[in-house]
């Protein structure tokens, strides 16, 4: 996943110019579920502080959320940028 955000590795799909978007708003919203799931885990005890888990959810996991978010972010300014050219060609 990491690889394909950093554009390392083509896309599992390809919609033209919103393809980072759409990618990365699948990777982040799968990765908050992650999250999701271990924060209900520690909660009910059964993952403890300083245990694998919690290091991977404030480490590895919580670097690849901040990543998918600024990759969406990347992707919608680029269909902005996609959508005003567009419109500035047409418009004469």
């Amino acid at each position: 996943m990491r690889d394909v955000l950093m554009g390392h590795v083509d896309a599992p799909i390809d919609v033209g110019v919103m393809t980072l978007m759409e990618v990365a708003d699948a990777y982040y919203a799968r990765a908050k579920e992650i999250e999701q799931l271990i924060l209900r885990a520690e909660a009910e005890g059964q993952v403890t502080k300083g245990s694998r888990t919690y290091r991977f959810r404030t480490g590895e996991l919580r670097s690849f959320i901040e990543m998918a978010s600024h990759a969406a972010d990347l992707g919608s300014r680029r269909v902005t940028v996609a959508k005003l050219e567009y419109d500035m060609q047409h418009s004469i």
